[in-house]
């Protein structure tokens, strides 16, 4: 539980994203995830003046520890609102990150019990968190804290596992440059993430291929060739979509 005063300046942050909601913005969201997480109506650009505006009114790096600011993060992730949840993941990315104040592999534990508790249950959150925190982690901490990352294909919460593969979507075209064994340490996860229907885990798992398709193209046949019986309609279509023209015809040529 986070202490009063980091609540009581939450409550700050929380107000100040509610002068700038939108009711049109709140109901397009809304409507667009399906009623899966609540919005308050303000688009990322408005979340992102309002977190810095905050961090500096509240004296936060003044005052706080980089511990106890990440703390805060993670509280605002706990937020039932997704722009709270977005203010958290920025809070992360765009402050935390650069004073390197996470450190792999124990802030690893902490992210985990986001999803392990409820508090990233949905893909528009889950996404953002991979694509905002534990790929430019992977990116500035390297091998150790990838391979953490991708023990989460081992998980019980669908978005635990669907960010094992997703947190390497914007690393997946580099192949073998990110380290020696990352194409095999990603095609690990992408096996145990295709043996579940669920929508979620087969269409994370397609895009992180289709990803990886562009460094690795041969090794990527070979995987949808060996479990193409494993994937859903959803999982292969979101394979072969905007694949490389060459690899993505040899590919629906087994179907």
């Amino acid at each position: 539980m986070a202490e009063p005063r980091m609540l009581r300046s939450i409550s700050k942050l929380q107000s100040k994203l509610d002068i700038k909601s939108d009711p049109a913005t709140k109901a397009w969201w809304e409507r667009y995830l399906k009623g899966e997480i609540t919005f308050r109506g303000v688009k990322m650009a408005g979340i992102r003046e309002v977190l810095h505006e905050w961090y500096r009114t509240e004296q936060l790096g003044d005052t706080l520890s980089p511990a106890d600011q990440t703390e805060l993060a993670y509280e605002l992730i706990r937020q039932p609102y997704a722009e709270d949840k977005l203010a958290g993941i920025l809070f992360l990315q765009e402050i935390l990150l650069p004073l390197g104040a996470l450190a792999c592999p124990s802030c690893l534990s902490a992210m985990a019990g986001l999803f392990e508790t409820g508090y990233i249950h949905e893909w528009n959150t889950c996404d953002w968190f991979c694509v905002k925190v534990l790929g430019p982690l992977v990116e500035q901490q390297g091998e150790a804290c990838a391979r953490g990352i991708a023990e989460w294909r081992h998980a019980t919460d669908l978005w635990q596992r669907r960010a094992a593969g997703v947190a390497f979507v914007n690393l997946a075209k580099n192949g073998e440059a990110n380290f020696p064994g990352f194409t095999a340490m990603l095609l690990e996860v992408c096996a145990a993430t295709v043996r579940s229907e669920e929508r979620f885990a087969q269409t994370g798992t397609g895009w992180v291929l289709r990803e990886l398709s562009y460094a690795e193209p041969e090794r990527v046949v070979e995987f949808a060739d060996q479990h193409r019986e494993e994937f859903t309609r959803d999982g292969w279509n979101y394979l072969v979509q905007k694949m490389p023209e060459t690899v993505r015809d040899r590919i629906i040529s087994m179907r």
